[in-house]
């Protein structure tokens, strides 16, 4: 009996543990400088008996993220990867930007890294099914130069038999939170085959101004906000794929406040890598996350 109640309490604590990287918590620490939620599962779960209540909130963090890579491969551990091993380890944010839950055609990314160029992430764990992935990887086709799969060790040959051969695979090891270099296929470039309609629709008003104001020297902000989308969209139809898909990297780089975000990202332990990307913070609220992260857990926790 006891041995099925404590297989019970490892299966179940996953999810828990995984609720303290939901936007929900996040921004109450963010907002308040404290967590009714954190601190009602904290005593709930008894976890200030397992990890101490005087451990620092980032390195609290980090604690459950490394209990989440060995149970519970949620995608969040997916998307923290990219950020912390493609986004930091192999580019730099001077040079490069992460986008996540990404508009693309009818579909929403899972993670985009833009940095000279394009690539989507599209992940599927193993709490994912493969329903919807020759949709994405349609939608995909439509706007990002390399596009690619990332996914488990025994997940592998089944998203292999699924996708097309320019499509991209990246394996996170079963053993460790780090991507394999085999099984590894690299993607080819999609940059001249994207659709420029489909570009335009995935970017915001003023982006896509800004393109057309800088390719065909013309302003549209003047015209009713009722033809401004008719207007924008005609001139989108005569741009050449790869002229679409370079001004849209340009565009997206500017999305957001990037030096601030970037120091942010800089100031969160590596287990928070994506979160900090991903969650609209005001610099007020940064300033008081990072603070928040040498304080203890049980006074942020509450």
């Amino acid at each position: 009996m006891k041995t099925r109640q404590l297989n019970v309490q490892k299966q179940s604590i996953g999810p828990i543990f995984a609720r303290f990287f939901s936007s929900g918590v996040l921004k109450e620490l963010a907002y308040n400088g404290h967590s009714v939620i954190a601190g009602r599962l904290a005593k709930q779960y008894k976890l200030f008996e397992q990890f101490g209540s005087d451990m620092p909130v980032g390195k609290y963090y980090d604690a459950i993220f490394k209990r989440l890579v060995r149970e519970y491969r949620y995608e969040y551990i997916y998307k923290n990867a990219v950020a912390e091993k493609i986004l930091l380890g192999i580019h730099n944010l001077n040079t490069s930007f992460m986008l996540t839950e990404f508009r693309a055609d009818h579909c929403k990314a899972d993670a985009v890294v833009l940095n000279g160029t394009s690539h989507v992430y599209e992940i599927k764990s193993e709490k994912d099914n493969f329903d919807r992935l020759d949709r994405q990887i349609t939608a995909y086709r439509k706007i990002f130069d390399n596009i690619s799969v990332i996914t488990s060790e025994q997940l592998y040959e089944a998203v292999q038999e699924k996708i097309p051969q320019e499509i991209g695979i990246m394996v996170l090891s079963d053993s460790g939170y780090k991507f394999r270099k085999k099984p590894y296929r690299e993607p080819t470039s999609n940059r001249n085959n994207v659709v420029p309609v489909a570009i335009f629709n995935s970017l915001q008003r003023t982006e896509y101004l800004k393109i057309i104001k800088e390719i065909f020297h013309v302003s549209l902000a003047e015209l009713p906000n009722t033809q401004i989308y008719k207007e924008s969209k005609k001139y989108f139809e005569n741009l050449p794929p790869e002229v679409a898909h370079d001004k849209m990297v340009e565009v997206l780089k500017l999305r957001k406040n990037t030096r601030k975000v970037c120091e942010f990202v800089s100031a969160v332990p590596n287990s928070l890598k994506s979160s900090a990307l991903s969650i609209r913070f005001t610099q007020e609220q940064r300033s008081r996350f990072i603070q928040l992260l040498i304080q203890d857990s049980a006074t942020a926790f509450v």
